[in-house]
């Protein structure tokens, strides 16, 4: 075809798998690459103090977009949310911010609950993105009610009607709204990590199912917002529930049911599902095309931080699913050079692109230092090269 798209509209062709003008080309930069084009602290631009709902920051999903038009790509802005809206008498986050001598700032913050306190604790660097340096469930049966209070234990949930950032985006890329599923999102309140939250699925099965079981309502009723209000796709986020530390058995029992209904509810809503599990993921994408409708799979890593063949499954199941991916970014990306990414986008390209359905892409997010005439690289084979004909 010859009529030059926007990247929304090429983006939101790609993922109902037909062929747009050319491939499209979305780089996950998520949060690092914009906070390094941007020019400011990292610890500032996550703490900017403006209005947000969604992941990060205002003064991030600013950055991302900027940095969008400044690659000439196609934007995947997953920022968006609804502002959730919070009843009198429901416990609620108090933040404290300490600045670091050395640079830096520590966000305290505590919730009184009827249940005891809860509290947490995020460290934000001046230099990289922030990371939880005390997440709030330590004891599991002592927490986990008080916690649940603070999500809003009558589910009396409600959201506002409209979102209030999607002209930040506008048809420089498609408008995201990121939900977690369960073991992701247990990830992130358990502190301990990873043995914990396995040591709680095993010694505590029971008591678990029901707090997975209170998250499901809770985030499926955001979604029915979410979906109300018109997103071009809902991106069910599982980074935590890769099979590089679960099992395929753990994301089919705790992760598998809550996707499917996810995507069933988009489905019905004529609105994209796109699920995000990161590192080795090539026995949850046959789950996923073969019992899901969810429409869009990513990151597909290839070896070595993940385990996909991406040219098989497209052979597979490009059918069934757009796929988005997939070069490494830990190592290739930041150390090759232009030509030789020019190279392997020519050869996903050939591989992958036949038929629409196809988004040139990079592994999980590229780090802060990756080169932009590396970015700059695959956005020029993708408007070149990846021309549909």
């Amino acid at each position: 075809m010859s009529e030059q798209m926007t990247p929304r509209r090429r983006m939101l062709t790609s993922f109902a798998r037909r062929e747009p003008d050319c491939v499209p080309i979305s780089p996950d930069i998520s949060a690092m690459v914009p906070v390094r084009l941007a020019g400011r602290p990292f610890d500032e631009m996550f703490l900017d103090g403006h209005p947000h709902h969604g992941y990060a920051s205002a003064s991030v999903a600013e950055a991302y977009v900027n940095a969008v038009k400044y690659y000439g790509m196609d934007g995947w802005y997953i920022y968006g949310a609804l502002e959730e809206i919070v009843p009198d008498g429901r416990p609620r986050w108090l933040s404290r911010v300490v600045p670091q001598p050395g640079g830096g700032q520590i966000r305290y913050q505590v919730a009184a609950t009827p249940y005891g306190p809860l509290t947490r604790t995020t460290i934000f660097p001046r230099t990289e993105p922030p990371w939880e340096a005390e997440k709030p469930i330590k004891d599991l049966r002592r927490d986990w009610p008080r916690l649940r209070a603070v999500i809003g234990e009558d589910e009396d949930w409600r959201w506002a009607a409209d979102f209030e950032d999607r002209r930040r985006i506008g048809e420089f890329g498609v408008y995201s709204v990121a939900v977690s599923i369960p073991q992701d999102w247990w990830f992130f309140q358990r502190e301990g990590g990873y043995n914990a939250l396995f040591y709680d699925l095993v010694d505590d099965e029971a008591y678990m199912q029901e707090v997975f079981a209170f998250y499901s309502r809770y985030a499926l009723a955001r979604i029915r917002a979410v979906l109300a209000a018109r997103p071009d796709e809902i991106m069910l986020g599982g980074s935590a529930s890769s099979l590089s530390v679960s099992s395929p058995a753990l994301f089919r029992k705790y992760d598998l049911p809550f996707i499917q209904e996810a995507a069933r509810l988009c489905r019905d809503a004529g609105v994209f599902s796109h699920l995000h599990v990161c590192g080795r993921s090539m026995a949850i994408v046959e789950m996923i095309a073969e019992e899901s409708d969810v429409d869009v799979i990513e990151p597909l890593e290839e070896p070595p931080g993940g385990d996909v063949d991406i040219v098989a499954v497209k052979r597979r199941y490009g059918n069934r699913l757009c796929l988005k991916g997939n070069i490494n970014t830990f190592e290739f990306m930041l150390r090759a050079t232009p030509e030789q990414v020019r190279e392997k986008a020519r050869r996903l390209i050939d591989d992958c692109a036949a038929g629409g359905g196809f988004v040139l892409s990079t592994g999980d997010q590229c780090g802060r230092d990756t080169p932009d005439a590396n970015l700059f690289a695959l956005v020029e084979v993708a408007r070149t090269y990846g021309r549909y004909h």
